[in-house]
């Protein structure tokens, strides 16, 4: 199996986790490791799914633990890119957890939810 990778990148104000190819146990400590780095900034955090060619349950519970994140912390927002017909959106509806996450079709829907998850959470 190649291993994957992930590219963290600013993106309209939101941390953008893109994975690219194959992700397991052995790629799940990386990603756990830039959630974090990105959650660290105070933002809104997307996982984008798009590019990836394999994941595993690990890659889902670092999804889990970033929505567990984003739901203690009112100053962050979190959103799954995973287009229909995907590998990552057949599994994540596989397992409902898109029940839990929302997940979008698109890095600009996910990103404008997540902000405004992470505005309307902001005490005034």
């Amino acid at each position: 199996m190649r291993s994957g990778s992930v590219e963290l990148r600013r993106h309209s104000g939101a941390w953008l986790l893109v994975l690219h190819g194959e992700h397991d146990l052995s790629t799940a400590p990386a990603l756990r490791l830039e959630l974090e780095r990105a959650f660290a900034a105070g933002s809104a955090v997307i996982v984008d799914l798009s590019k990836v060619e394999f994941i595993d349950s690990t890659t889902l519970a670092n999804i889990w633990h970033g929505q567990a994140e984003a739901r203690q912390h009112s100053e962050h927002g979190f959103a799954v890119v995973a287009p229909p017909g995907t590998i990552g959106r057949r599994l994540i509806e596989l397992v409902t957890l898109d029940e839990v996450v929302p997940v979008y079709a698109t890095s600009d829907e996910a990103i404008a939810a997540a902000q405004a998850q992470q505005e309307n959470s902001i005490p005034d």
